[in-house]
């Protein structure tokens, strides 16, 4: 990643406006830019964006954030690029992402909603920390559903990766829907934004609502 900041505060604020919503179901249009760089520079975007993942990086003092793009192009070749919640990224010795530790331990359910003796206590994007519960031993695999505060739960896939001196085990996990991956880092970045408000400057009145009003 590049060692300056790559966004002024103004435009992280104004990203923060467009992705600290709930993420829009599949069939809604998410807020975004209206691109027009020219015919060569539009044409080199979307040949990137079809063989690519792109991102668009914000480096802070203490975090780095990787904002997913999409470009999408309509019957008038006009280019729109969308943002999607991103990961976040803590500095430290190795950069690592970061994670929610939970003051209200979230249970894990069954397929039948039921809760499990499992509960998580931290989370991120790939990752959870587990407590297994009083003397039972953590399954090497989970398949399993978690309720976010305020939501319907998602699918959870996950396999063990070392279990901690204090008792929890970390798993890795994976999310089989593209839109529940985002759903968790949409929750992480808004509890990072709660926790952090030093980070989230106001959104200054010059800057549009839409992002397409933006000249």
């Amino acid at each position: 990643m590049p060692k300056k900041t790559v966004l002024t505060s103004a435009e992280l604020a104004y990203i923060n406006e467009l992705v600290s919503g709930s993420p829009v179901e599949p069939r809604e249009t998410r807020a975004g830019f209206n691109l027009d760089g020219g015919e060569k520079a539009n044409e080199l975007l979307l040949q990137l964006a079809a063989k690519a993942n792109l991102t668009l990086e914000a480096e802070l003092d203490d975090y780095c954030m990787s904002f997913p793009l999409q470009l999408n192009q309509d019957e008038f070749r006009t280019i729109r690029l969308q943002l999607a919640p991103p990961t976040i990224y803590e500095r430290g010795p190795v950069l690592r992402a970061w994670r929610l530790h939970l003051d209200e331990p979230l249970p894990l359910l069954s397929n039948d909603g039921n809760e499990t003796a499992l509960s998580v206590h931290e989370l991120s994007p790939n990752g959870l920390l587990v407590d297994p519960g009083p003397k039972r031993k953590a399954p090497k695999h989970l398949h399993l559903r978690l309720a976010l505060p305020g939501e319907a739960s998602l699918e959870v896939d996950a396999h063990r990766v070392r279990d901690t001196e204090d008792g929890m085990t970390a798993y890795e996990v994976e999310y089989p829907q593209d839109k529940d991956a985002e759903r968790i880092r949409s929750y992480l970045y808004e509890q990072h934004q709660r926790l952090h408000p030093e980070l989230r400057p106001e959104l200054p009145d010059e800057v549009p609502a839409d992002a397409s009003e933006r000249p």
